[in-house]
């Protein structure tokens, strides 16, 4: 069930240990959102995923849920939109999601405008237009600066790249993770996340 978090709860959290994204999670309120070079404002995602890699148990049912709701019933883990890194030896599992950036590398680099931000649902998550993307992979190429693996993917099979979405607002891997390592946030102010904010484990 999404949870709603604000300010306070992140930070009380943070001070525990507790769900992160990344080393830093600030709001809109304390940072102004970043502009392109044309001065056009990047609105703050106001849905999150964070992720308790200490409760991850590397079920990867994230994955197949994912991948499942997304192609019509194929659970293949190449279509799903969160990883989970495993080390087995050392029962290290961390799920790798996308932190719909503050300042996101792979929309500037889009140079169709297929990267867009996700007004009409209200989660302002940095989403893909396969209609308008022409299979580029400049959004790739943008992302792995920044993070490993790169939150965008191609399809071989459309020529076209993929990203998370959020599900439309109602996230299937934070909803079938059987011990809780995802949650949703949401904050109206917006999330001031990922690159440069942050610097993954």
């Amino acid at each position: 069930m999404p949870i709603e978090v604000d300010r306070r709860t992140v930070l009380w959290g943070f001070a525990f240990g507790a769900f992160r994204l990344g080393s830093i999670v600030a709001f809109g309120d304390l940072l102004s959102a970043p502009a392109f070079a044309n001065g056009q404002k990047v609105p703050l995602a106001k849905v999150v995923i964070l992720v308790d890699k200490t409760l991850c148990s590397g079920c990867r049912t994230c994955e197949m849920a994912c991948a499942n709701f997304n192609t019509s019933g194929q659970n293949s883990s190449s279509h799903a939109r969160v990883f989970v890194e495993k080390e087995c030896l050392k029962g290290n599992y961390q799920p790798k999601v996308c932190y719909q950036c503050a300042d996101p590398p792979c929309l500037k680099a889009c140079p169709v405008g297929a990267l867009q931000v996700d007004r009409l649902r209200g989660t302002y998550a940095r989403i893909i237009d396969e209609k308008i993307c022409i299979g580029c992979q400049e959004c790739i190429k943008a992302c792995q600066q920044y993070f490993r693996p790169p939150r965008s993917m191609f399809d071989l099979q459309k020529e076209k790249s993929f990203k998370c979405h959020l599900c439309f607002g109602d996230p299937q891997c934070v909803k079938f993770c059987p011990l809780g390592a995802l949650q949703v946030a949401r904050s109206e102010k917006g999330f001031l996340v990922g690159y440069p904010v942050i610097k993954e484990d």
